[in-house]
């Protein structure tokens, strides 16, 4: 079982400032009380303090601390993912190789209907230990909650209770049917296939007031919060986003959703968006999206001038490397999103198409990809990766007072790596062995709300064998219910194929796609 808040001394760790020296960080000592961090001093203050504090723990009195020696290791603020949907855990591994239309037809929670309760808590506890693992301690869960249903609800949420994990929730609502690529399918089309691609619209209102209801029953709590979430506005009416900023005006919550991931949607915004000039953003904006605190997830497509609204309304960036990449979806421009000085977060995104919530991995990506575009230096460095995998992911859930840093006052979500590992030999640089040599494996102990969810490689939450045990017991039915829905999708394909050929074609006035010819 996880230790309850109460007191934690981590003794000796160097500690990672944003505002410090980020290569060789000095080090410190982290007295934690409760939730919160107490104290960060150096190793000589407070000497009587911290004797007493460790001479209880040897004693093994009852209201002991516990104390982690922590020398030989870099101490972190907690890692957010500020972009991530659990619905899809399970089929890690079986997709690659498709742009996102065809990918969707394969894993949207729609095809799948309603999941057991063994399935929705196996789900969330495996891509939560991963991100623990990983050093991330906040996540925000997106969900495609299938069905409407609060016993579903309940189950998912009781799973994060479960594991400890701080996790921002949101139900992904959409009331338009149809994949995004649907508009340029060709014109022969079976009625059959059609149905698969366009699905059934949903209610509006029958989707704003179960949301809302939610929000309501299942208030807010130390390690989990709401946000809202819109699927994406081309999947939205106006009368589904007017229920969404009247429910984040009401509860004063953040907004999250997906804006110009894929071309597809930029062709679309082109042709319903003509008051707007074809912009999702002048959209969003004239509907009244931006006045509450707005994350766009992926961005791919955004032009110059769509920055510049951003910027003006104050709207945080979730950037998604991997799935941008896997998906076929293009290169987002973070050099000149940076420069326009939007919020920056960074998201894991599905385990079905960036396969593993691992945060490392966004922040080399992030680096590396600002490069592909212009050969001169452009500026973004590791520690800018690092921000944005803390402090941007915090603002972006309204969370930058909270989380993000390691600071008295602020919530203890810390995560402990060990310096011995071979990413960090020789050890010249904390910011850049971060992003461009740890792979996660160097991660030891995470702590979430003053908890210590991981200690020296072991879950203290979740009986991990008992989990493997569980998920070798759901695996076979879930196979073969997904091997059903391969097949019952399947005729689908070669007609999405054409339409993402002739979208290729379609100029929309800018590209974010590299060519090898």
């Amino acid at each position: 079982m996880t230790r309850e808040p109460s007191r934690i001394l981590i003794r000796g760790g160097r500690v990672y400032d944003h505002n410090g020296d980020i290569h060789q960080p000095p080090v410190r000592d982290i007295f934690i009380e409760g939730n919160r961090i107490s104290s960060v001093t150096t190793p000589d203050a407070d000497l009587e303090m911290k004797s007493t504090l460790v001479a209880s723990a040897r004693r093994g009195e009852p209201d002991a601390p516990v104390v982690i020696e922590a020398h030989d290791h870099l101490v972190i603020p907690g890692l957010i993912n500020a972009h991530y949907h659990s619905y899809d855990v399970l089929q890690k591994g079986m997709l690659e190789d498709m742009p996102f239309d065809v990918w969707a037809l394969h894993s949207q929670p729609v095809y799948f209907g309603k999941r057991s309760k063994a399935e929705l808590r196996a789900r969330v506890l495996v891509g939560a230990l991963e991100a623990l693992r990983n050093g991330i301690t906040t996540i925000q869960d997106m969900n495609t909650l299938v069905p409407r249903d609060e016993d579903t609800l309940d189950t998912i949420l009781a799973a994060y209770a479960e594991v400890g994990i701080r996790v921002v929730f949101s139900i992904a609502m959409r009331d338009l049917a149809a994949l995004d690529i649907a508009p340029f399918l060709p014109p022969d089309v079976p009625p059959e296939v059609l149905a698969i691609i366009t699905g059934s619209p949903n209610d509006p209102a029958t989707e704003i007031d179960f949301v809302d209801r939610q929000i309501a029953r299942r208030p807010a709590g130390p390690r989990f919060s709401w946000a809202v979430s819109p699927s994406g506005p081309q999947r939205s009416s106006r009368a589904l986003l007017d229920g969404v900023c009247d429910i984040a005006g009401r509860h004063g919550l953040p907004i999250f959703t997906h804006v110009y991931e894929t071309k597809a949607q930029t062709a679309k915004a082109r042709e319903i968006y003509g008051e707007d000039g074809g912009s999702m953003i002048r959209y969003l904006e004239r509907v009244g999206l931006f006045k509450h605190r707005t994350t766009i997830a992926h961005g791919v497509w955004l032009m110059p001038d769509e920055m510049e609204i951003l910027t003006g309304c104050g709207v945080s960036l979730a950037h998604n490397p991997i799935s941008n990449l896997k998906l076929k979806s293009g290169i987002a421009p973070m050099r000149c999103v940076m420069d326009a000085g939007i919020n920056v977060a960074l998201g894991c995104d599905n385990c079905s198409c960036g396969d593993c919530q691992n945060l490392f991995q966004a922040m080399k990506m992030l680096c590396l990809l600002a490069g592909v575009t212009d050969p001169n230096p452009t500026g973004v460095h590791a520690a800018d990766a690092i921000q944005a995998a803390t402090i941007g992911g915090a603002k972006a859930a309204g969370l930058e007072h909270e989380i993000g840093r390691i600071a008295p006052g602020f919530r203890a979500d810390l995560a402990l790596l060990d310096l011995s590992d071979v990413a960090y030999l020789p050890f010249n640089s904390a910011a850049r062995q971060l992003v461009y040599a740890e792979c996660g494996r160097g991660v030891r102990t995470t702590i979430v709300d003053g908890r210590i969810i991981m200690r020296d490689g072991r879950i203290l939450s979740v009986d991990e064998a008992t989990l493997r045990a569980d998920l070798d017991d759901l695996m076979p039915a879930f196979r073969r219910h997904y091997a059903a829905v391969e097949s019952a999708n399947r005729p689908a394909i070669p007609y999405l194929l054409a339409a993402n050929r002739q979208l290729d074609q379609q100029d929309v006035g800018l590209n974010r796609l590299l060519r090898d010819r």
